[in-house]
């Protein structure tokens, strides 16, 4: 069986090596939109994203459907009020998994689902 890590092993594996680190726009594209589907509560399949330079910072750009009901509906919030109180979540969380900087979130709304029709999908 294993006797664990020999300590000369372990500390080459500690010591920063020279290069460089690249997350393609494609991966950020597709965190984007797994963030925006997981705060609004659809699936990713229907969320379109896109990126774009702001002055160094990240600028979104979000396309989706909203749920018509489920957890993250507050009970008589307008569609303007639920996108309002999201867009800054997207924001922060695509920021807090890529360490990208995000300058604004724009969100778009292309139609309306039904939530409890999704998750029986």
């Amino acid at each position: 069986m294993s006797q664990g890590v020999p300590p000369a092993v372990q500390q080459a594996a500690s010591v920063p090596r020279a290069g460089h680190t690249r997350v393609s726009a494609q991966a950020l594209t597709g965190t984007a939109r797994a963030v925006a589907a997981s705060v609004f509560g659809v699936r990713p399949g229907l969320v379109r994203a896109f990126l774009r330079d702001d002055a160094g910072y990240l600028a979104l750009t979000v396309h989706l459907p909203l749920p018509l009901a489920g957890p993250t509906v507050s009970p008589g919030s307008t569609v303007l009020d639920r996108v309002r109180s999201r867009r800054g979540e997207i924001g922060k969380q695509f920021s807090e998994l890529t360490g990208s900087l995000v300058s604004r979130v724009d969100v778009r709304v292309t139609g309306i689902v039904d939530a409890a029709a999704e998750r029986r999908r």
